[in-house]
This record gives C-alpha cells, structure tokens and sequence, in this order.
C-alpha cells in the first residue's frame, strides 16, 4: 500500500476513543510501524447528522481537516456517526473518509435499527448520545461500547462496526492497481 511502508503518521479526526481503537488496530495490520494519533477537529455537519449525505460529507471534512492539520501525516482519516430514517424506522449507521492528500475513499458500516422511542426524539432534534446516556445510565456512553454495544448486549461494540468501515474504505488504497486513478480527491 503506498505511503504506509515504513512509519506512516495517520492523523485521526478524533479524539474518542471508541473510534481511535480500530484507527490504530486496522493501519496497525496493514503497516507494523504506523503511528495513529488523534486530534479533534470540525465535521462541519450538525452534531447529529441525517442522512447518507450528511454523515458522509462529515467524514470527509473529518479526515481531510485532520490531515490538514497534523504536521507529518501522510494519511488522514474520518469517522462520523449518523442516522437515516426510512417507512421502516430509524437506523444508525457511519461514515469514514481515508485520504493521502491525492486520493480520497468512503466506506460504510453497517447499520442498527434503533428502537422507536429512540428514533422519535432524534426525530424531535436531540442528539443519539445523550439520549443512550439516558437509557443507559452510562455517562458518555458514545466514548465506550456505544449504542450499538448497549442494543447488541456486547456481541458488537461501537470499535467493531467502525473497524469494519474503515476496513472497507481502505479496499481500494490496498488495491490501487485494480481502482487505478477514479478515486482521485475532488477539489473543494
């Protein structure tokens, strides 16, 4: 994978540690000798996005502003949270961007239906975080095993299904060769 020989800075767009884990464990497995390092930086979308696009465009602004922003990094990367509402409810999911400065990939998680209690009050405009600090009486839940760790009882943790989108999101940094030049990072 180019830029990941060696020891590859990865600037992070987080500073939460349920999303660092898998940063560090997945650039972990594909070069021994990254260096992840967190820093918080703006998603430029409401603290609680909507939709595909949203959540998406939150990431982006993520890995791009972390990049940006580290001095040294060859790679920067964002994870953001979100939810999407269809006839069949509401379902959380989430976004990471990967760039190198040239090249830009999105991957996603998959997604939990969230209970309908739930759904109404994001519907309503709080925010998911709090509402789980509510129901879980786990303060910052987001910072731990997260929603989905709390409706899975544990059977999957919030660094689990970001581990598998940034996975996802790096297939074609992995296999440039096969992806060639159509991920080329768009200009702003």
């Amino acid at each position: 994978m180019s830029g990941l020989s060696g020891n590859p800075l990865v600037a992070a767009g987080t500073t939460n540690p349920a999303k660092l884990k898998p940063v560090k464990l997945v650039f972990g497995c594909v070069s021994a000798g990254a260096q992840v390092q967190g820093l918080s930086v703006p998603s430029g979308v409401r603290e609680q996005p909507i939709g595909e696009e949203e959540t998406e465009l939150g990431a982006i602004n993520r890995a791009k502003a972390a990049l940006a922003g580290m001095q040294g990094a060859s790679w920067g990367v964002g994870l953001e949270g979100g939810v999407r509402f269809s006839e069949r409810g509401c379902f959380l999911f989430g976004a990471v961007a990967v760039t190198d400065g040239t090249r830009l990939e999105v991957g996603r998680t998959a997604e939990l239906r969230l209970p309908p209690g739930v759904a109404e009050r994001i519907g309503a405009g709080e925010e998911l975080g709090p509402i789980m600090d509510g129901l879980t009486g786990v303060q910052n839940v987001k910072q731990k095993a997260g929603t989905v760790g709390f409706l899975t009882d544990s059977l999957l943790s919030r660094a689990d299904v970001w581990q598998m989108g940034l996975t996802l999101a790096l297939a074609p940094f992995l296999h440039a060769e096969l992806y060639q030049a159509e991920s080329e990072m768009p200009s702003d």
